[in-house]
């Protein structure tokens, strides 16, 4: 059976970075890390530096280093308005 999915996107100042389905995504937020599944309870939050995990279907996984922002989650979609944004874990 596969996972429920939501639709997410990932903004910066400059560009879009990635928009799509995602069963899954883990962000730093103001009270430490949280994550949202499909049907998530509505919810704005500061974003404190640090990692986003994003987790597509088939468990491909991305990984990205926030250095702050905003995420909000509304009507079985999210959104990551980043100050700035780089992929992969050990950058």
């Amino acid at each position: 059976m596969a996972a429920a999915t939501f639709t997410l996107s990932i903004l910066t100042p400059e560009r879009s970075v990635f928009e799509g389905a995602v069963e899954y995504v883990q962000v730093p937020g103001s009270e430490g890390y949280l994550g949202v599944l499909a049907h998530h309870a509505a919810l704005v939050t500061a974003l404190m530096p640090g990692t986003l995990t994003v987790r597509r279907g088939e468990g491909a996984q991305e990984i990205y280093r926030v250095t702050g922002g905003f995420f909000e989650v509304s009507g079985n979609q999210a959104s990551v308005l980043a100050d700035s944004i780089r992929e992969g874990a050990g950058q």
